[in-house]
């Protein structure tokens, strides 16, 4: 396996503090000394998984319009009929 060399970065007191912060709390969950470059690995792994799951959801589906108009007018309805008995109940 080839090695990768190191890099030194200036980060704000402040920022260092938040990876600390995570550290401390990736080290109680895993039992194991955490160092910054794991901290690191995992904030961007979850910023890729959670740039997968926007991506998702944004993504365009196979549902016919008129079927997702009728559900939310069935739905409003629905909060109608609530609302006017809980008027009913509280007045």
């Amino acid at each position: 396996m080839m090695s990768m060399g190191t890099t030194t970065i200036s980060i704000s007191d402040k920022l260092r503090k938040e990876l600390l912060r995570v550290a401390a709390q990736l080290q109680a969950r895993s039992g194991e000394k955490v160092d910054y470059d794991q901290v690191v690995s995992y904030l961007l792994s979850r910023v890729r998984r959670d740039e997968q799951l926007f991506k998702k959801a944004c993504a365009p589906v196979d549902l016919d319009l008129s079927s997702i108009r009728d559900e939310l007018r069935r739905g409003r309805a629905e909060d109608q009929r609530r609302e006017g008995a809980l008027e009913a109940k509280y007045s």
